[in-house]
């Protein structure tokens, strides 16, 4: 199993409405394609200084599964819409 963890840390001047528009998009994409085992997102608690904003943690039962979701029309379309509000983004794969 592949898992991705994603960081997002907003543009400033991101607001409430726009990050609530942010999750529901990515509940909107969480189950695109066959593969996705684990897909879970939420903004950042806030508990430390310095932290990035809004994570995303998603398992995927293979490599063909997180290719077939990046490919995926539906998570295109989502990361055209919402790449504007991000500053910066890390992402990490590993095995599980």
């Amino acid at each position: 199993m592949i898992r991705q963890i994603t960081l997002i840390k907003f543009k400033p001047g991101v607001t409430a409405e726009d990050i609530k528009r942010f999750g529901e998009g990515f509940a909107a994409i969480s189950n695109v394609v066959e593969g996705i085992r684990r897909f879970e997102f939420g903004p950042n608690l806030k508990l430390i200084e310095n932290a990035y904003d809004y994570a995303l943690v998603a398992d995927f039962d293979s490599e063909a599964a997180w290719k077939a979701y990046i490919a995926n029309p539906d998570h295109v379309a989502f990361a055209q819409r919402f790449a504007p509000l991000g500053e910066a983004v890390v992402r990490v794969h590993y095995t599980v």
